[in-house]
């Protein structure tokens, strides 16, 4: 079957690797939702695994009707055709996929505020390196203090190229997620969104740029902190800029 370039399939033919993403995930008697199923070779790994239920996702009717057909043995297997950005989904344990590199930001942001166990996720190599960054380090940004905020990341391993067809420009990771509980507010939201679009700046000239706040507001920000660069704050600082504006 030809892959939509469009919905960025890519899939990965190393057996080992799929296996290891499903031992990584430990699905035995869990239910598990998996994002992008694709033809199944990463759901027949699940399965393998005795898991309660498993809920596949998968937004190309092609590869929907495919998984039908192929699981319609396994009554714990079910097949939601559904983009994972829209759809509504019933209460999991665990989450798994191999997704898109060109939504990879929309799926762990959507991820955030759900409440699950854990989450074995592959992505492209740079973008699990920003997830994973610490301060001062030039991959550092907003989506390594967000994810950092609502997630434990853990970098697992890096999965070469060469492994997937087609071959696609970049390597890819496999990162595992488990969540904090901490679900940030649209006003925390914002200010990192504000701070990281400047990143480079110090905190005063990010915000003041970002043209949410004006000068009076950073008064309530200490001197010192104000002249710091963006890409030095630890998310805890993050949020500590947050909780005082607010209360300006």
């Amino acid at each position: 079957m030809m892959r939509k370039k469009s919905l960025g399939q890519c899939f990965l033919e190393d057996k080992n690797i799929l296996r290891l993403e499903a031992k990584l995930l430990n699905p035995e008697h869990k239910t598990v939702l998996e994002i992008g199923s694709g033809d199944g070779r990463l759901t027949e790994e699940i399965l393998a695994l005795k898991p309660k239920r498993l809920i596949a996702v998968e937004k190309d009717p092609r590869f929907a009707s495919l998984l039908r057909e192929r699981f319609i043995d396994r009554k714990e297997a079910e097949i939601i055709e559904a983009d994972f950005l829209e759809a509504e989904l019933p209460r999991f344990d665990l989450v798994i996929g191999n997704i898109p590199y060109y939504i990879s930001s929309d799926i762990i942001f959507r991820l955030a505020p759900m409440r699950f166990e854990r989450a074995i996720i592959m992505v492209q190599k740079e973008f699990a390196k920003k997830m994973v960054a610490k301060p001062g380090n030039g991959n550092y940004g907003r989506l390594s203090v967000t994810s950092q905020i609502a997630f434990e990341i853990k970098f697992e391993r890096i999965v070469l190229r060469h492994l997937f067809r087609p071959v696609p420009k970049v390597d890819s990771a496999i990162i595992s997620l488990k969540p904090t509980g901490i679900i940030l507010t649209q006003f925390q939201e914002n200010v990192i969104r504000a701070l990281f679009s400047h990143k480079n700046k110090t905190i005063r000239k990010a915000l003041l740029d970002s043209k949410m706040f004006g000068k009076t507001e950073l008064e309530t920000l200490d001197p010192g902190l104000q002249k710091r660069r963006v890409i030095t704050l630890t998310k805890e600082e993050c949020l500590g800029i947050a909780r005082l504006l607010k209360n300006v």
